[in-house]
C-alpha cells in the first residue's frame, strides 16, 4: 500500500510542477523557481511518507487484533453450545455463566498497557518461553512518570542482524520504533545540512532515557546509499546527526563519504553513545548526485551492571526500587543514608539527597584493662594483668598489644600513676624527675604524655599521667603503650597487695568509633 500511494503522490506532484511551469509566465530566474519547487516537493513528500508509515503501523496493529479475534472464535464456538447441552438449558442463568470456562488468553500480561516490567530483558527473564513481538513495558517505573510504551521485543536474539552489524544479539532485546524507518531520499538541496528530518519515536524522552539507564548498552545504525553525494568535502561537513542533548555529530567521523564519481555506494555505521537516540538528521546534495538513508530503531539490550551492595539511588532504581523513601547505600568508606525520589529520573535534580551517615559495625570491638603491679621497664609494650572487658578479643594482655580486627577509626585512653622515690644519702643533690608514656602504632610513636616535677630532693611521691588519642587503623595494625623515659627511678605505681581495696591506678581502654566498609 505504501509503494502505490507514494507513486501516486510523485505523479501528482510532477503534474503540478509541469502545470505550474506551462501555465505561468516564464519567471525571471527559472533556476530559482525549479529549486523552490524541489524544496516544496521534499517537504510535502516527507510529510506524506511519515503519514504512510504511521498508517501502515496502525493497519498492522488492527490486522493483528483481527487475527487474534478470529483465532478465538473457533474455540468459543466449539466449547459453548448451550442449545446442544440439555443440562445447560435447564440451569439458571447464573449457574450457566459460572459453569462455562472462560477463554484462556494465551497472550501474556506484558502485551497489555498495564505492564509491570521495565524492559524486554526483564520479560525474558521472567518467562523465557515468551515469543518475539510487540509488548508493553514501563522503564521509568510502574505508577510513576510517563505511561508505559509499546515496543518490539526480540526474544530469540535473531532480529535486525543487518542493521546492527558488529553487535552480538541478545535475548530480550528492546526495540523502540519511530516514524522514519523506511528509506528516505535527501532530495537535491545544496547547502550543508539543508535537508532536515526530525525522528519521532513512539516513546517519550523520559521512557527512552530510563530504558538506556537500565540497559547494558544501546545502539542505533544509519545506512546510506549514495552517488556523488559526499558527507564531507574540502573541509566542509555536509551531513550530521543530532543527539538527544542537541549536539551536532558529524556522520563522516564513522562513515566513508561518497566519491565524486558515478559509482553507487552503500555505507552504514553503528552508533553507541550516551547522546542517543538520533533526534534529527541533516544531509545535502551539493553536486546533484543521489542520497538515500535509513535509520534503524533504537535498540537496547542486557541489564546495566550494579554491585551487590548499591552505591546510589540510581543503583537501587536499576535493581527495581520505585518507592520514594530513605535508603542505606554504600559510600566510599561507610554506610550513607540518602533520600531517593524515584518519581524523578536519575539525571534530574533532587533524584538523590544526602541525609547523613549510619553507624555500621560488622562486630563490636572495645576493651578495658588494668595493671596490678609496678612497672618500670622502658622501650617495651606495657603489659596488663586484669581484664574488665575485651569484646572482640583484640587486646592481648600479656604482650600489651592491641591488634585492629577491621579498618576504621579507633579511640584510645590511658591513665597511670607515676611514682618518684626520694633521694637518700648524707648530702643528696637535687635532680630532675620525669616519667613519660607514649602511644605507638606499628612501632611509630603517635602520641606522648609525661610528668615533670623539676629538681627536687623530696618530691611529691606520686603524680598522675594521662593520654588520649583518636587513630585511623587498617586491619592488622598494632597499638600499645610504652614508657619512654624514667629519670631518677620513676615508675608506674600499682601494688595489689597494699591497695587491694582501692583498685588499680593504671588503666588502658579503647574502642572502634567507626568502621570503614
Amino acid at each position: 500500500m505504501g509503494h502505490n500511494l507514494s507513486g501516486t503522490i510523485r505523479s501528482f506532484l510532477l503534474i503540478l510542477a509541469l502545470s505550474t511551469c506551462c501555465l505561468t509566465a516564464a519567471p525571471p530566474d527559472l533556476q530559482e523557481r525549479v529549486e523552490l519547487l524541489e524544496k516544496n516537493y521534499v517537504k510535502i513528500k516527507e510529510h506524506l511518507e511519515a503519514k504512510i508509515i504511521d498508517l501502515e503501523t496502525k493497519v498492522g496493529q488492527l490486522e493483528a487484533k483481527i487475527e487474534k479475534q478470529d483465532s478465538r472464535l473457533p474455540v468459543l464456538e466449539k466449547g459453548h453450545h448451550p442449545l446442544k447441552d440439555n443440562v445447560a438449558i435447564n440451569r439458571p442463568r447464573r449457574q450457566l455463566a459460572t459453569s462455562i470456562k472462560p477463554f484462556e488468553d494465551n497472550v501474556n500480561q506484558h502485551r497489555r498497557p498495564n505492564a509491570t516490567l521495565r524492559t524486554c530483558h526483564e520479560i525474558n527473564v521472567a518467562n523465557p518461553t515468551y515469543p518475539s513481538g510487540m509488548y508493553w513495558i514501563d522503564p521509568d517505573g510502574l505508577g510513576i512518570g510517563d505511561p508505559p510504551i509499546h515496543v518490539h521485543c526480540d526474544m530469540e536474539a535473531a532480529e535486525a542482524a543487518g542493521d546492527y552489524w558488529k553487535w552480538n544479539p541478545v535475548k530480550g532485546t528492546t526495540f523502540i520504533l519511530h516514524d522514519s524507518e523506511s528509506k528516505m531520499d535527501i532530495g537535491n538541496c545544496r547547502e550543508p545540512g539543508c535537508y532536515s528530518r526530525q525522528i519521532k519515536y513512539y516513546a517519550s524522552d523520559r521512557q527512552m532515557e530510563a530504558l538506556q539507564q537500565l540497559s547494558e548498552n544501546c545502539a542505533q545504525s544509519i545506512r546510506y546509499r549514495c552517488r556523488k553525494s559526499p558527507l564531507y568535502f574540502n573541509g566542509t561537513a555536509y551531513a550530521w546527526w543530532i543527539g538527544k542533548d542537541g549536539e551536532r555529530i558529524g556522520l563522516y567521523h564513522w562513515m566513508t563519504g561518497c566519491d565524486l564519481d558515478d559509482k553507487e555506494r552503500q555505507m552504514r555505521g553503528a552508533i553507541s553513545s550516551e547522546r542517543l537516540p538520533v533526534t534529527r538528521l541533516r544531509f545535502s546534495n551539493p553536486f546533484k548526485g543521489y542520497g538515500e538513508y535509513k535509520v534503524s530503531r533504537l535498540r537496547c539490550q542486557g541489564k546495566a551492571k550494579t554491585e551487590a551492595m548499591p552505591r546510589s539511588c540510581k543503583d537501587l532504581w536499576r535493581m527495581g526500587h520505585t518507592l520514594n523513601g530513605i535508603y542505606s547505600i554504600r559510600g566510599a568508606k561507610r554506610i550513607r543514608i540518602v533520600l531517593c525520589q524515584f518519581d524523578k529520573r536519575p539525571d534530574e535534580q533532587d533524584f538523590q539527597k544526602r541525609i547523613g551517615y549510619q553507624d555500621i559495625k560488622t562486630k563490636p570491638i572495645y576493651f578495658y584493662v588494668q595493671k596490678d603491679k609496678n612497672f618500670s621497664e622502658r622501650n617495651i609494650p606495657l603489659p596488663f594483668e586484669i581484664t574488665i572487658v575485651n569484646m572482640g578479643g583484640a587486646m592481648d594482655l600479656p604482650s600489651g598489644v592491641f591488634t585492629a580486627p577491621v579498618n576504621g577509626t579507633y579511640f584510645f585512653s590511658f591513665a597511670g600513676l607515676a611514682q618518684f622515690p626520694m633521694l637518700t644519702g648524707p648530702d643528696p643533690v637535687p635532680v630532675q624527675r620525669e616519667l613519660g608514656a607514649n602511644l605507638y602504632k606499628n612501632g611509630e610513636r603517635i602520641a606522648i604524655s609525661q610528668v615533670n616535677i623539676g629538681y627536687l630532693v623530696y618530691p611529691d611521691n606520686r603524680s598522675p599521667i594521662t593520654l588520649q588519642s583518636t587513630v585511623s587503623l587498617q586491619a592488622g595494625d598494632k597499638v600499645w603503650i610504652q614508657i619512654y623515659i624514667g629519670i631518677s627511678g620513676g615508675f608506674l605505681y600499682d601494688d595489689s597487695d597494699v591497695e587491694v581495696n582501692q583498685g588499680s591506678h593504671t588503666h588502658f581502654n579503647g574502642w572502634l568509633l567507626e568502621e570503614e566498609i
